[in-house]
């Protein structure tokens, strides 16, 4: 038995690189393509393609954060999509959870330094997304004509990419690392969660607090199981999100906020030390949203518009982040004498106590905002992570069942035709198992971890996967496929060569940011 479903698991990944059709049940959670229809997920779906039959008999394909339908309908109304659209769904899925770190990275550096810093990172993921575009419409373009994977007119996602260029085990390789990407953010999310709720009510610690919010959110979206009804809830949340911020921006002059706060300048903070995190992964985190980019050139369909879109959906992020990191910087001075009970100086521990000997009722409003914000993007970034590794689960348990044998299908669908609360009850079972693999063991690692595990595992992210995910791969993509396909002629321009120097910067950049952040922990 055992070794059945081994062969069963081994045949299961080796079609999930081929991007082969399975005929088991449809997918529950349907991420649209609308803004309003999609998830705010920061860190979700890295391009893996699954397939599912619906019963309607049509096809569906998850790529990124999306499910493509691929009926003539869809095809029209992704030519009717504009710049503007997509750069609004690049920003809405950057900015998450991941945003109450920044004041702890940047309160070492200071200002300028933190300033040159993001911006920096932002420039990376920059050329990361141009290349991984541009990589894309050379797949597209000339992968058919060249004896490759006839993409024409399809949608290429980082996935299929991958696979195209350095086979299926690569391809294999870049879902696992998906899977330890949504791993490491609930982690990070949860952690977070616990050192809030235990500082706001002690009635209950850390670990306890972490325990019963786990076990909250999972029921809540395991129960309500209705798409349109959590789409509606996670709207709310963004839509709060933003809110806040705008209000919180409003807020900070009345609340004791200083231009002295940001004269302050250490750029050797900006390298790697024992004395905190390190904040160039932190900003990667914050400011990574290439997942999103297969998609954005799938609804284009044009590079140049790619291009555009990129820009200016990025800047917003950045700009957001900078004004956050100027806020916090303003706030509250760095005094690394304070730090207590750990090695990371966080200015969010001590807002509440500055501002309210500052700002009298404004700083009340002030921190009401930073609590919304903090409430809702923690929020926003659970319920996307534990969507995505539900559905990641959701997929492979039904490709195991196509794989299990005729007489086990037969069974299932038996137990169907006989009753229909029989078919309910392994629904719910189902249900259960895929929201339990999907939040029970980031769970237990946050539970178990100490109080700056939300700092550690939030660098780790950015550091680790997606440096390698969103950094390193668009380029060697890049790179691999002007071997393939690139004429000649075109190698040896000017322009040619210019992209090749971009490329191979990207490259060597990211190999330098995942070995520095290896010494440094070793």
């Amino acid at each position: 038995m055992r070794l059945q479903t081994l062969l069963h698991v081994i045949l299961l990944l080796k079609n999930i690189s081929q991007g082969v059709a399975f005929n088991g049940p449809a997918p529950r959670f349907r991420l649209g393509l609308s803004r309003r229809q999609t998830w705010h997920v920061p860190y979700h779906l890295p391009g893996i393609t699954f397939r599912g039959m619906l019963k309607q008999g049509r096809s569906i394909t998850f790529s990124a954060n999306l499910c493509q339908n691929s009926s003539d309908e869809n095809e029209k109304k992704q030519s009717t999509t504009t710049v503007a659209s997509q750069a609004a769904l690049i920003a809405g899925t950057t900015i998450g959870g991941g945003f109450l770190a920044l004041p702890a990275a940047t309160a070492p550096c200071g200002a300028a330094p933190a300033a040159l810093g993001l911006i920096g990172v932002w420039i990376f993921l920059l050329g990361s997304a141009l290349s991984l575009s541009n990589a894309i419409f050379m797949l597209k373009h000339d992968g058919g004509k060249e004896g490759g994977m006839p993409v024409q007119g399809k949608a290429v996602s980082l996935f299929s990419l991958v696979r195209e260029c350095f086979g299926s085990i690569a391809g294999i390789l870049s879902g696992v690392l998906f899977l330890l990407l949504i791993k490491v953010t609930l982690i990070a999310q949860l952690s977070k969660v616990g050192v809030m709720l235990e500082g706001a009510l002690p009635i209950l610690n850390r670990q306890l607090w972490t325990s019963l919010f786990s076990i909250s959110i999972a029921a809540i979206i395991c129960l309500v199981g209705n798409q349109r009804m959590i789409e509606r809830i996670n709207d709310i949340l963004t839509t709060t999100m933003l809110g806040s911020f705008a209000t919180l921006v409003a807020f900070a002059g009345g609340s004791g906020w200083s231009l002295d706060g940001l004269n302050r300048a250490d750029y050797k903070s900006l390298l790697p030390s024992f004395c905190g995190p390190w904040a160039i992964p932190i900003f990667i985190q914050l400011l990574i949203y290439n997942e999103v980019v297969p998609l954005v050139a799938s609804r284009l369909d044009d590079e140049g518009k790619v291009r555009q879109a990129i820009l200016v959906g990025s800047s917003v992020p950045l700009l957001m982040c900078l004004i956050w990191s100027f806020v916090a910087l303003g706030l509250v001075p760095y005094e690394p004498s304070m730090i207590t009970g750990g090695l990371i100086y966080d200015p969010l521990t001590n807002l509440a106590d500055t501002v309210m000997s500052k700002g009298g009722n404004i700083g009340k409003l002030f921190l009401a905002s930073v609590n919304i914000l903090a409430g809702s993007a923690i929020c926003t970034t659970v319920i996307g992570s534990i969507l995505a590794s539900t559905q990641y689960f959701d997929d492979i348990i039904a490709m195991l069942v196509s794989y299990g044998g005729r007489s086990g299908r037969t069974r299932l669908e038996t137990e169907g035709n006989s009753s229909g609360a029989l078919t309910n009850e392994s629904n719910i079972y189902r249900r259960a198992i895929t929201h339990t693999l999907a939040i029970a063991p980031s769970a237990i690692i946050a539970i178990g971890g100490s109080s700056e595990l939300y700092y550690k595992a939030t660098s780790f992210a950015g550091e680790f996967p997606c440096t390698l995910l969103y950094g390193l791969v668009p380029p060697l993509c890049n790179l691999s496929l002007r071997r393939k396909y690139g004429k000649r002629e075109k190698r040896e321009t000017k322009q040619g060569w210019k992209d090749l120097i971009m490329q191979l910067v990207l490259a060597m950049t990211s190999i330098t940011i995942l070995l520095v952040g290896f010494v440094s922990k070793y």
